[in-house]
């Protein structure tokens, strides 16, 4: 399957349809996240798997188990405010790392809801980020 094909269809479907389509893949709720590119400076908006965390969501940065983190994370490092679409619901957030003591019983829940993340653990050397989105007040 063409992935960047799926996302942009994905996306598309995601925004025309105010996240009454796309906002679930079976099981799984998907947000979409826009971020400035830390190279290009324009805004880069992708459907990523997410997960209840506090008063927002989580999500992985396992690039489906390869080496490399995902281009999203790199530009969430470079900058950290994003605009999130939950469903129908938008918000600002600061992209922030999960606590060191939360990951574990964060991970669990995540591999709970999505079997592959489990997998993708497995087939990665590399320490994979989580990330949560700190909703922003509108005065922030």
């Amino acid at each position: 399957m063409n992935w960047k094909y799926f996302g942009k269809v994905h996306k598309t479907l995601y925004r025309l349809t105010g996240g009454r389509l796309g906002a679930r893949m079976g099981w799984i709720d998907v947000a979409l996240v826009s971020v400035v590119g830390r190279k290009t400076g324009k805004q880069r908006t992708v459907p990523i798997a997410c997960y209840p965390y506090r008063d927002s969501i989580a999500v992985s940065a396992s690039n489906s188990g390869l080496e490399s983190d995902p281009a999203w994370y790199l530009n969430m490092q470079a900058n950290p405010e994003v605009s999130v679409q939950l469903g129908r619901e938008q918000f600002r957030a600061m992209a922030e790392e999960v606590p060191e003591e939360e990951r574990e019983a964060l991970w669990e829940k995540i591999v709970e809801i999505n079997h592959h993340q489990g997998e993708y653990l497995q087939q990665t050397t590399r320490r994979i980020p989580l990330v949560w989105f700190r909703r922003l007040d509108e005065a922030d």
